[in-house]
């Protein structure tokens, strides 16, 4: 079922960074699931609660683990082991592994395959709860005793005994009954997810109550159809860095901030990438150096001209990190206007991005960086457009004009030496219109011609641009010529 060859050891326990399972059909079970299953599950906000459920019908609300979601394979005699999809990193030899082993064997189960979050339990004395970061720093460098604090929290059944439980989302109410018959005790090291039954109109009180008790968030669960929502006290997107700007901060250079995307499904031959939104706060100095370093190497030309609010250049790197990110809300449009942004293609055989144009897409505002999500891949919904769009089908892009025209343009020369300013407009609904050039000429340097560009969002701020290039770079003894 995995491939032993691949797994790090240490003891009993070992972990394969991925591509480990060479089962395909096991592999192409747990990938359907989490798609039809878990990539559905959609975000909601505290304030959307009391519109979405204000009658009577039974929902489900549980516990939200912050933890990596991966699906347990259990065969009677065989080692259980537990693996994401489609990634396939795998895990063996771990305590709750054992537990949801002798948990079925109890019951008389011959092979299942469940989906379970795997998250660290706090350690004594601990108050803060720990996330899905630390799960990762623990499975590849944690002590025995931090191995022994990874828990199992079992969400659903995919099959169990030959039975295909894939489509019995809209009785959700017998699968959770049955996850408590297996695993009832919370405090084990695999249990069932904890969860109450109430009317829905109860939903918003006792999302409150366990807000208030220091909970991460609930999982809503219809139990007489199949929907399912998560709730957080604010809104957590997973997003893909695009992009980064570098520059100076506290006397230290790294990244100032970073150009995130979300992917809509279908990667052939071109995956499409939504322009989401620009994140700098949340980051601290360390990981504002250290990213620097990781993206660096990742660096391809960029599919257009774009810049911070300071006029330094975005550059662009190739789809690999995904980064955790909070904000209050979804803002769809502002003063009566829709929000667009850039539609971005990338082309894996080209090893490029293509800007496609504007479509519609809402900002998350407040948004700040939590972490990287190094148990997510870009490619296989760890960046989903879907948790933002209740559409995820490909868009049809806004066409941009690009009728340019000319605002400013002047030449200056001192002896051999050339410099010139050209400010032009492009038409078209663009986030950043105005495009600020200084070429500088002299053929006594080794680099004879250096050419520069910077953006802006409006012809003030190109006029700013413009006037701080001729004050740096004209000095005494140029004169302007025709």
């Amino acid at each position: 079922m995995i491939d032993h060859s691949k797994l790090q050891r240490r003891g009993a326990y070992g972990i394969a960074t991925g591509s480990a399972v060479n089962d395909h059909v096991l592999m192409a079970v747990a990938t359907d699931f989490e798609n039809a299953v878990m990539r559905k599950i959609a975000a909601l906000s505290p304030a959307e609660l009391s519109l979405r459920f204000a009658g009577q019908d039974p929902v489900l609300v549980s516990t939200k683990y912050d933890g990596e979601g991966v699906f347990v394979y259990y065969a009677a005699r065989q080692e259980c082991f537990a693996f994401s999809a489609p990634g396939g990193r795998v895990r063996v030899g771990l305590r709750a592994l054992d537990a949801v082993a002798a948990q079925l064997q109890a019951a008389g189960v011959q092979r299942a395959l469940l989906r379970a979050e795997l998250y660290l339990a706090a350690a004594p004395g601990e108050a803060r709860r720990a996330g899905v970061s630390e799960v990762i720093r623990v499975s590849f460098n944690g002590s025995e005793a931090d191995l022994d604090r990874l828990r199992l929290a079992l969400l659903d059944v995919v099959m169990v005994d030959g039975r295909d439980l894939r489509a019995q989302q809209a009785d959700y109410a017998s699968t959770f009954r049955w996850l408590h018959q297996i695993a009832p005790d919370p405090n084990a090291p695999a249990h069932a997810l904890s969860g109450e039954v109430m009317p829905e109109q109860a939903v918003a009180a006792a999302f409150a109550r366990t807000i208030e008790a220091g909970g991460e968030g609930v999982v809503l669960r219809r139990l007489n159809r199949a929907e399912c929502f998560k709730v957080k006290p604010h809104r957590s997107v997973d997003a893909l860095i695009m992009g980064f700007v570098e520059g100076e901060f506290e006397g230290q250079f790294g990244v100032t901030s970073l150009l995130t995307g979300l992917v809509y499904p279908g990667g052939e031959p071109e995956s499409f990438v939504q322009t989401f939104v620009r994140v700098g706060s949340g980051l601290t100095d360390a990981e504002r150096i250290a990213l620097l370093d990781r993206l660096r190497p990742l660096k391809v030309d960029a599919p257009l001209a774009m810049t911070d609010s300071s006029g330094r250049a975005v550059q662009f790197v190739r789809p690999k990190l995904i980064a955790e990110i909070h904000g209050e809300d979804l803002v769809a449009s502002e003063g009566g206007r829709e929000q667009r942004t850039q539609l971005i293609g990338w082309d894996q055989s080209a090893d490029g991005w293509r800007f496609m144009g504007l479509t519609p897409c809402p900002r998350l505002s407040f948004a700040r960086f939590v972490s990287l999500r190094e148990d997510k891949e870009w490619n296989s919904g760890g960046a989903r457009v879907e948790q933002v769009l209740a559409s995820a089908e490909r868009p049809q892009p806004v066409a941009v004009s690009r009728e340019t025209r000319v605002i400013r343009r002047e030449v200056y020369a001192k002896g051999e030496m050339l410099r010139k300013l050209v400010v032009v407009h492009k038409a078209g609904d663009l986030p950043f219109p105005y495009l600020v050039y200084w070429t500088d000429y002299s053929a006594r340097r080794a680099e004879p011609l250096k050419v520069s560009l910077e953006v802006a969002a409006n012809e003030a701020r190109a006029s700013a641009l413009a006037e701080a290039l001729l004050q740096e770079n004209i000095t005494k003894g140029f004169a302007r010529v025709a």
